[in-house]
């Protein structure tokens, strides 16, 4: 059978084998109704806010207000809502001078003039005042206090300055947090790399879940610790975040309070980008659609999709990645796949961050967890990748995964690693969707 999968304006169509046990899970169908448009549906949630006042009834004259919209990284349309937030803003008096927007990148990169205009609107953009978060200049956060965990919460110092801050962002499956969203604009969006740091930490830790797409929040450690935050900011939040469909279009909006709105808008999540399956499966087809961005982006597909793999599944991964590596620092050349296969498996999983930093040392933040991301994949699965923006040299240095030249080559080397009858589960747009099993 044929198969075809969304890559940029057009399709890739890749043949499957027949005796393969196919399985094509599709999104339920949560549409927006046909007489609402997108705006209706922000300016409904702006109205009706969860656990909170509207912004507009509020009394906001002289307030000092922060705006923290994420990256993009994130797909999040905020160019055709956010003049919505600002026309609330002055609807309750605020003034313009005293509003302040900045992105929520972590340890990102900085996003440029032209990129915060694409993100929120140019025209949106010259009726306020923005800078970029710096997670690495300690002159500009403040030491709010620690969690009950032990994390540092050092955020940029605006936080502490401001009256009422607005965060402003989607809600979909993400591998440590379990959804985007929420409170997670603040940490880690405009955390310190240390505070960061700390925080990641703890998918190296008992019981080593590296990877916590759909995990709810009263069962994940990582996205409670996070949250802890809100207690030691002074100032007010409300939260505005939106679901998108498989169009890239805003099908649902929760605002309100940044706990309260977004547990509904997990909620929704679970429902939309959710696909049901009702066993494991032997491996899946995943495609980074939408997530595209660059290379680190594209690959949170892969992690949506390990909840439908059994032990030591296979996975066959259509990254489109933009940019390549983008912000990703080329990493010395690891050993051959199947010797660092081997070792990681003799090691076992409580020794892969300790053997990380054995051999790797001098590793940023980033590079540090992502490379043990990438060392529990090549110890627990058979990863085989798509990606035609990286180069033979970036993809030798990269080395977790088995790169294939063309699309149909994914295919025809996942199938020498299973047996006939295989059960197959294909996710197309495996960059906001993940598999919840029966």
């Amino acid at each position: 059978m044929e198969i075809q999968l969304p890559w940029g304006k057009d399709f890739l169509a890749v043949s499957l084998p027949e005796d393969w046990r196919v399985h094509l899970p599709e999104r339920s169908n949560i549409s927006r109704p046909p007489d609402k448009s997108e705006a209706d549906i922000v300016q409904a949630a702006l109205d009706a806010p969860i656990n909170a006042d509207a912004i507009g009834s509020s009394s906001l004259a002289g307030m000092r207000i922060l705006i923290v919209v994420d990256d993009n990284t994130r797909p999040t349309p905020v160019h055709r809502f956010f003049y919505l937030i600002l026309d609330e803003l002055a609807k309750a008096g605020a003034d313009p001078e005293s509003i302040h927007v900045m992105p929520a990148p972590g340890i990102h990169t900085a996003m440029t003039e032209d990129e915060m205009a694409g993100k929120i609107g140019a025209e949106n953009l010259a009726r306020v005042s923005w800078s970029n978060h710096d997670a690495f200049d300690a002159a500009t956060h403040h030491q709010f206090g620690t969690t009950s965990r032990g994390t540092p919460v050092i955020l940029n110092k605006r936080l502490a300055e401001s009256d009422l801050i607005l965060v402003v962002g989607m809600i979909e499956p993400h591998l440590w947090a379990g959804f985007g969203g929420g409170l997670k604009n603040i940490f880690p969006g405009v955390a310190s790399a240390a505070a960061i740091g700390h925080h990641h930490g703890m998918i190296a830790e008992p019981p080593y879940l590296f990877n916590r797409v759909g995990l709810m929040p009263d069962e994940n450690l990582f996205r409670q610790d996070l949250e802890e935050v809100r207690r030691f900011i002074d100032a007010d939040i409300f939260c505005i975040n939106v679901m998108l469909d498989e169009k890239q279009e805003i099908t649902a909006a929760f605002a309100g309070d940044p706990i309260a709105a977004h547990r509904s808008g997990i909620e929704f999540n679970a429902k939309a980008a959710g696909i049901k399956l009702d066993q494991p499966v032997d491996a899946v087809i995943v495609n980074s659609f939408p997530m595209e961005i660059n290379f680190k982006q594209s690959m949170k597909c892969v992690g949506n999709s390990l909840p439908a793999l059994k032990p030591g599944g296979v996975i066959m991964a259509f990254l489109r990645a933009e940019r390549g590596l983008d912000d990703i620092p080329l990493p010395d050349k690891p050993p051959p796949l199947t010797i660092l296969r081997a070792i990681l498996r003799l090691i076992g999983k409580s020794n892969v961050m300790k053997f990380l930093n054995v051999v790797k040392k001098g590793l940023n933040v980033e590079e540090r967890f992502l490379t043990y991301y990438s060392m529990r994949l090549i110890r627990e699965y058979h990863l085989f990748c798509y990606v035609p923006t990286l180069s033979e040299s970036e993809i030798e240095h990269l080395g977790f995964f088995h790169n294939c030249k063309t699309p149909q080559s994914v295919i025809e080397s996942g199938a020498r690693k299973l047996k006939k009858s295989a059960r197959v589960a294909v996710f197309p747009d495996g960059g906001a969707t993940f598999p919840l099993l029966s």
